[in-house]
């Protein structure tokens, strides 16, 4: 009876570890396979809260809030920061609007672009009474350049460097945004520099603020022959204000991209997400570019993300269009898992009454090793039989204790008879044994 519930117990422990071991298998295989489920918040770094990345950002959250992710919009000083906080994952930053022309994937590794997403024009404000042909003109007066960590600090005064003008010649302002442009309004500033797209308030409030003045980039073509990441643009006469005619004539200029970038290991529906919104905020087309130019895969100075250039092909999930965004997300997830467990799973399925016939058995068949090796000895006349026959009591006690298939009563019969042709030998030889000693 104890050998019988030990036997058991081995079972069940052998049970819970096989249920332990595959389970784990099983949760690896889902691990490798399966991607995690999307995040339900991610941040953005965004630029200054008076900026268009900021109200281009506030349009993002609204779309992405509507299938239940949080965008957290953490706003900056501009690109600069912005690019740093993507660089470092400082403050959890997993995505950020940032100005083309300020580093490539060698200086901030670990960073993907998902596309350009608008036209940024270098903006070039002055009082009205400013004669300005060209930038070199800036010699000697009080410029805006931009706050420090934005990014038209950057591309300002690497084009003021560029003509030969610096803090020695000129006093550089650290101001940017709405202040630069009530400074400038207000005659504390000579000029504003801005890099932005149209939208920004700062640079709609001084397109039409009288006494101010656009100057446009006389040399366009010689900067982007120097600086490739800068574009061409001619901004119309009357196109932002046909009633005012603002423009008052055609200007050219000079534009960086604002670029929509992300952490590299950024959940793929979140980039999904991302790029709808955009699609839907930029895809209308502004006085700037047409409609469907953005967003659009331009900057190459970081590596696209493989999930944005599926999506820019045109290769949707076909349940994104049929189902709710979250049960899409599941029933992927799940199809992802199940077909790798179906097609290991039903080979194994197949074994396992063959495991099964091969447990019942061997708690019958174990017994015939121990049978064999007491007749051996019974027909050798070896050994003590009064110890073999305590060890064939033994024996018998405990396979008649044995609970076994129904199925498998033949073999179960069949062992206990197998018992008694041992117990016959064995009776048998005792009585020799016994008629000896009389005699």
């Amino acid at each position: 009876m104890q050998d019988e519930a030990d036997f058991r117990r081995k079972r069940r422990i052998v049970l819970i570890v096989g249920a332990a071991v595959l389970f784990a298998f099983f949760a690896w295989l889902f691990d490798m396979l399966v991607q995690p489920a999307p995040p339900r918040s991610v941040a953005m770094s965004t630029g200054p809260a008076d900026s268009a990345y900021h109200l281009f950002a506030q349009q993002y959250r609204a779309h992405l809030a509507r299938y239940g992710v949080d965008l957290v919009l953490q706003p900056s000083s501009g690109s600069v920061e912005n690019l740093e906080r993507l660089r470092s994952r400082r403050d959890g930053v997993q995505a950020a609007l940032v100005q083309g022309g300020l580093a490539t994937a060698a200086e901030a590794p670990g960073i993907m672009t998902l596309g350009s997403l608008f036209y940024e024009p270098v903006w070039l404000f002055s009082r009205e009474q400013q004669a300005l042909q060209q930038v070199s003109d800036l010699r000697g007066k009080r410029i805006a350049v931009g706050a420090p960590g934005s990014g038209v600090r950057a591309l300002a005064l690497r084009l003021l460097k560029a003509n030969g003008i610096d803090e020695r010649n000129a006093q550089l302002e650290p101001s940017g945004g709405l202040d630069a442009a009530k400074k400038l309004e207000a005659g504390a500033l000579d000029i504003a520099v801005f890099v932005s797209a149209p939208e920004a308030p700062a640079v709609q409030r001084l397109l039409r603020a009288k006494e101010i003045r656009l100057t446009g980039a006389a040399r366009a073509d010689a900067y982007v022959r120097q600086l490739p990441f800068l574009q061409k643009l001619v901004l119309p006469a009357g196109v932002l204000d046909l009633a005012q005619n603002v423009p008052a004539r055609d200007q050219v200029l000079v534009a960086a991209t604002a670029n929509l970038l992300a952490a590299d290991d950024l959940h793929p529906v979140i980039v999904d997400l991302l790029l709808e919104a955009a699609r839907s905020v930029h895809g209308a087309g502004t006085v700037l570019n047409a409609p469907g130019e953005f967003p659009a895969l331009r900057d190459r100075e970081f590596p696209a993300s493989s999930d944005a250039e599926r999506i820019y092909h045109g290769e949707y999930s076909f349940l994104r269009k049929y189902v709710p965004f979250w049960l899409a997300i599941w029933v992927q997830r799940f199809a992802f898992f199940a077909i790798p467990v179906i097609a290991i799973g039903i080979p194994l399925v197949r074994y396992v009454p063959a495991l099964y016939q091969w447990g019942a058995r061997r708690r019958i068949y174990r017994w015939y090793g121990e049978l064999k090796f007491l007749e051996l000895a019974l027909r050798r006349e070896t050994g003590d039989l009064a110890r073999h026959r305590e060890r064939l009591n033994e024996i018998e006690d405990r396979v008649n204790a044995l609970s076994v298939p129904l199925a498998y009563s033949g073999e179960y019969y069949t062992l206990r008879t197998h018992i008694g042709l041992v117990r016959a030998l064995l009776d048998s030889r005792l009585a020799h044994q016994q008629n000896g000693q009389r005699a």
